[in-house]
């Protein structure tokens, strides 16, 4: 189970890279600079989320609001990269 939401997760973070990847309107460096922003821009907030450490759940004042805090800041880094593919995408 744990192996397949890795899969999902990655999926949701490939897949609007590989867009960013396949555009033909934009010069082949800049769709690779794009590609890049869209892949690492998770890896980055999740790095933030597990180096703060009231966000990685060794707060020891309201332990459960700051563990919701968490998995509402994971998920958004998940829907990071379509946001940033939207926002990339859509400039001319």
């Amino acid at each position: 189970m744990r192996v397949l939401l890795v899969l999902i997760a990655f999926g949701m973070v490939a897949a609007p890279a590989l867009l960013a990847l396949a555009r033909t309107d934009l010069p082949r460096g800049r769709r690779i600079f794009n590609a890049l922003v869209i892949f690492l821009a998770p890896a980055f907030a999740l790095g933030l989320i597990h180096g703060v450490p009231e966000l990685d759940g060794r707060a020891l004042q309201y332990p459960i609001a700051w563990t919701t805090l968490r998995l509402v800041l994971t998920g958004l880094a998940l829907i990071l990269p379509w946001c940033l593919h939207v926002w990339l995408s859509g400039r001319r």
